[in-house]
Formats: C-alpha cells, sequence, structure tokens
C-alpha cells in the first residue's frame, strides 16, 4: 500500500449543503466550508487505512482478541482505551497515546513499519478533532462521547425530541433522506433503555446486581428504580413540569428490599442515602435478619469489586442461631459441601430453603448426606451420622449412640424411633424443630433431649413412672425407663449397674451390668438366680438360653423387653 499521506489524497474542497439543509428541514446547518480544505475524517479515511494496515493486530478477525485488548476495527475502539482503559485518542490532544505510537521518532519497532500514518492521525486527531465524518449537518465529534458535538448531547439539548432526527433520518431511525441508520449501533432504537443504559453493568454496583452472580438471581432494574413504561414517562427523564429532571437516577427500593422474612425484625423501609451512597435496612444484604454475626449489611454501592458482599457479609459464617459452618446440611438444595451456591435462584429470595421435600428428614441429617456406607450408616434411616457439623465419629455428641438405638444393635428390644426421645416435626418448619431447639431447649447446636412440651408418660423413657433427664454437660441421660429408670426398678440396688450411660461411649450395654442386675435384688428375685432362670417368669421375654426375643422384619423388630411394661407369666 502506498503510504498514506495527505498530499497524496489532494485536498478536494466541499460544497456548501447549506440551503439543501435548510430546505429539508433536518438539523441546523453548518458554516458555509466553500473552499476549505476537507479534512481527515474516520469514515472515509482513517478508518479504511487502519482496516488496512492497523486491524490484522489490533482487530477481531477470525474470533481472535485485538492486540492489548486495542481494537482499532470502529471509531470507538480507536479512541477509547485498550487492556488498560486509558483513551488512546483525544481530540487536538498531541500527546494522545495513538500519535505517540505512530511517531516514527517514538514508535517501536513493532509500529515502526505503520508510522508513515503519523501524519494524517495526527492530522485527524489534532486538527479535526477526531472527525467521523465531514458533514454540514453535524459537528466532528458526532460520535465522541467527550465532545460538545456528541449526538447523545445534543439530542439531551432538543431535550429529547426524537423528531428533529427522524426528519433525515427516518422515522423507525433506519436512514430516511440522509442514508445513515441509527439502528446500527442502536439496535432497539434509539428511545429503548440500551440506548442510554446499555453499558449501566460497568457503573458503580449495577453490574453486580444485574448480572447472575455466584451468591444470587439477577435484580430487575425496578427493584431499586421505578421504571417507565416509555421513555417520556413524568420521573424518568422529565419532571412534571416538562423540564428535564437532573441526574443521578431517583432510588425507589422495591420489593425484595422491602422483605422482612419470619422471625426477622425490620426497624424501618428500606432507604438509600446518596450522600454515603449506602442502602439501609435492606432484605438483600441481611439488614433485618437481626445476625450479629454478619460483618457488613451496609455495603457502599460506589465500591464495586471489594468484597462487601461476600459469604458473611449478610450473615454470619456461621449465622449466630447455629452452631455449625456446614451450611449444606440444612440448605442442601442451595449450596454444597464446598459452600458454593448452586442454586442462587433460591438464595436471597426471602425464604429459608431448609433441607430438601424429596429427601424429607435425611435432607439435613443421616445417611443421604453422609454417603452411608461408610458413615456407620448403612442402614439408611435419617438419624446421624453424620449431624448436622458433618461428624460421623460417635465420640461426637451429634452422632453418639442414636444408630444403636435406631437400629436395635444391642438386641436388647427392636428399633427405638426418633420420636421416643424427641419431638419428631411434621414439616422442616413446625415449631420446635428451629429455634430454642438446642439440647436445653436454647439456640444451641443439636436437638433438644426430652422435650418439655412432650406430655409425662407419653413416650417410652418416661414409662413406668420415669423422670428421664438429659445432661449435656455429660452426655448422659439419667431417670430412663429404658436404662433402669422408674419405680418397677427403684428397689434394685444391684452394685455397679450402670443407669446414667454415657451417650458417646464406644462399649455397648449388656444384661447385668446396664438397667438392673442379673438377677435384680429385689422381690420375688433370688440371689442364686442366673440368666437361664430368666425364662421361668418371663417365657415371652427371654428363651431358655436367655436371649432376649426379637421377632419381625429387618428394621421393624418388635420385643416385650424395654416395652414399658414387666412381661411376667401367669
Amino acid at each position: 500500500m502506498a503510504p498514506f499521506t495527505r498530499a497524496a489524497r489532494g485536498a478536494a474542497p466541499i460544497l456548501s449543503v447549506t440551503l439543501l439543509v435548510a430546505s429539508l428541514g433536518c438539523a441546523k446547518a453548518r458554516p458555509d466550508v466553500v473552499g476549505q480544505a476537507r479534512c481527515e475524517s474516520w469514515k472515509k479515511d482513517i478508518g479504511p487505512a487502519f482496516a488496512a494496515r492497523c486491524s490484522s493486530c489490533h482487530g477481531t478477525t477470525g474470533g481472535s482478541l485485538p492486540a492489548a485488548g486495542y481494537d482499532t476495527s470502529t471509531y470507538a475502539g480507536a479512541l477509547g482505551g485498550g487492556s488498560d482503559a486509558v483513551p488512546n485518542a483525544s481530540a487536538g490532544d498531541p500527546s494522545s497515546r495513538l500519535l505517540t505510537v505512530l511517531d516514527p521518532a517514538t514508535a517501536d519497532a513493532t509500529h515502526l513499519p505503520v508510522s508513515d500514518l503519523f501524519g494524517p492521525v495526527q492530522s485527524w486527531v489534532v486538527d479535526c478533532a477526531l472527525s467521523f465524518v465531514e458533514s454540514s449537518i453535524h459537528g466532528r465529534g458526532i460520535l465522541d462521547p467527550r465532545s460538545t458535538d456528541f449526538h447523545g448531547q445534543l439530542i439531551r439539548d432538543q431535550k429529547y425530541d426524537f423528531s428533529v432526527c427522524q426528519k433525515c433520518h427516518g422515522s423507525d431511525f433506519g436512514g430516511g433522506t440522509s442514508g445513515a441508520s441509527c439502528l446500527g449501533c442502536h439496535q432497539e432504537g434509539p428511545t429503548a433503555c440500551s440506548t442510554c443504559h446499555g453499558d449501566i453493568a460497568a457503573s458503580a454496583s449495577h453490574g453486580h446486581h444485574l448480572g447472575k452472580g455466584p451468591l444470587g438471581s439477577s435484580f430487575a432494574c425496578g427493584e431499586c428504580h421505578r421504571v417507565p413504561a416509555v421513555y417520556t414517562d413524568v420521573g424518568h427523564i422529565f419532571l412534571a413540569d416538562g423540564t428535564l429532571d437532573p441526574p443521578p437516577a431517583e432510588v425507589v427500593l422495591g420489593a425484595t428490599a422491602a422483605l422482612t422474612p419470619a422471625g426477622s425484625t425490620r426497624p424501618a423501609p428500606p432507604a438509600f442515602d446518596p450522600a454515603t451512597q449506602t442502602c439501609s435496612n435492606v432484605y438483600c444484604h441481611g439488614a433485618v435478619l437481626g445476625d450479629s454475626a454478619a460483618t457488613n449489611t451496609a455495603p457502599v454501592w460506589s465500591a464495586p469489586g471489594t468484597g462487601q458482599a461476600n459469604c458473611g457479609t449478610c450473615h454470619g459464617l456461621p449465622p449466630n442461631h447455629t452452631g455449625s459452618q456446614t451450611c449444606i446440611n440444612c440448605h442442601p438444595s442451595v449450596v454444597d459441601r464446598d459452600m458454593k451456591i448452586i442454586a442462587p435462584d433460591k438464595h436471597i429470595d426471602g425464604k429459608v430453603e431448609l433441607g430438601d421435600p424429596a429427601l424429607g428428614c435425611t435432607a439435613c441429617h443421616g445417611s443421604s448426606m453422609g454417603n452411608a456406607a461408610g458413615a456407620g450408616n448403612a442402614v439408611g434411616n435419617a438419624a446421624p451420622p453424620p449431624d448436622l457439623t458433618g461428624a460421623t465419629a460417635t465420640t461426637a455428641p451429634g452422632v453418639g449412640a442414636h444408630q444403636a438405638h435406631l437400629t436395635g444393635a444391642a438386641h436388647l428390644r427392636g428399633p427405638i424411633a426418633c420420636g421416643e426421645c424427641h419431638l419428631v416435626p411434621a414439616e422442616v418448619s413446625s415449631p420446635g424443630h428451629f429455634g430454642g431447639h438446642g439440647p436445653g431447649g436454647d439456640d444451641s447446636p443439636g436437638a433438644e433431649v426430652f422435650p418439655a412440651g412432650q406430655p409425662a408418660g407419653s413416650v417410652l423413657a418416661a414409662a413406668g413412672g420415669a423422670a428421664p433427664v438429659w445432661t449435656q454437660a455429660t452426655v448422659t441421660c439419667s431417670g430412663v425407663y429404658c436404662h433402669g429408670g422408674g419405680t418397677a426398678l427403684a428397689a434394685d440396688t444391684t452394685p455397679g449397674v450402670e443407669r446414667a450411660p454415657v451417650w458417646t461411649a464406644s462399649s455397648g450395654l449388656t444384661c447385668g451390668v446396664a438397667c438392673h442386675g442379673l438377677p435384680p435384688t429385689s422381690s420375688p428375685h433370688l440371689p442364686s438366680m442366673t440368666r437361664l432362670d430368666c425364662v421361668t417368669c418371663h417365657p415371652r421375654t427371654v428363651d431358655p438360653t436367655g436371649a432376649i426375643i426379637v421377632s419381625g422384619p429387618a428394621g421393624a423388630e418388635t420385643s416385650l423387653h424395654i416395652n414399658g411394661v414387666i412381661d411376667v407369666a401367669q
């Protein structure tokens, strides 16, 4: 290609079109330019030269990214910045980086072969003010956002009267008599939201709210602003008296910010403070959750990307109502074991997703959560392991002897149901399941044992006049019918009998050392009796070998032993 110089292409004069423009009723005509040398423009001169000489590296041909992020294939790209976002060309500025790169005196080895472009490009930047196209209708900066001639500023000066544009560009903005379509840049039309707000995601924290991020679904514009039906609606860009509404946009927080989930407290309506750029009393950032473990419930809008909305800011990790940091144990449909949100549409939606209805109780504890075969829960029931902290060892209070009771492992009777020691909720949100659910009836981790709300005598542990007690500090039961409590065995004073077993002990309980002596010291038992004598009085409870009789299908076995009634043959 021959060197691109102003001298090579000449300096043809431009004829005046002032009268023609006036007759068409288009925008105000520019001053007569008869006799003036034509200035370099992007459309006629610089754009084609860059396409031929620069865009092999600084273009998007073949889908590759332009070198250094700098795209010379478009006017906006040539003016804009590359990967560092610093503008490359500013109207009238001889120190623009574009000129420094092309100047033969400063060009590096890569750009020296195209330094013959320096002269005309310098004229375009400095003398011609980055002219997009030489026109008697529009100024040179019609597409330069930093120019006073920028078309966005011009239409604002016209109070957004788009009929001025339509006179030349057509009623549909497709080109009209000018032949220049507005739809090349504004595909949805100049009056669509995208025309003014197309790059809103790059402004402050808009992008974090509009884009579906890792913590929650995208939020509609209407969650923070009143969205107009048409751009001329009062309160959008016009005030009620028809004058322009000055920026910034009014923030009117909507339904999501105003949510007050059950159990939460709202001290005041949600609000935005333009002075501090912060929201207050908004559900979205946990301000109404009352969680003292949250680290930042009022992030600064104008400081995006600073981790202000990371996990732990809206509510603690864990929240102050639970002792477990394993979120998946209670919220498996929302988060995985790596604490990654797997269902953003179920997070920050005004609902607390507890458990999984399809899995029932095992969604939060028990077999489906613990990979049963390797976690001591091979039967596949809803009792730990694992517990709500993810623990699987029987030495953990949340695990302990659950499986020994649920499976009847000691073969002293059939399985003991969960409801014998705990209130079993009809559904996950039932009263007493969450909130005041701890072993002491408080918010400590773990389920409440022998809850006060359970009527005396309604469960096996309280049968026979027993008064069961759970002691969290020593993780022991005492006064429990199942372990020798109640009036019937009160007279049995056999030494060494374990009537307050440790829940987390690894050794099992056996006849003669647990619950009652072998034989008990109470009448009519005799000290000379052995285990083989039990069948004499209790033939439906033990067999001739002294083994407890347990029958029925696996998992639903029954026995007359430890059933609340002393079975004696008549």
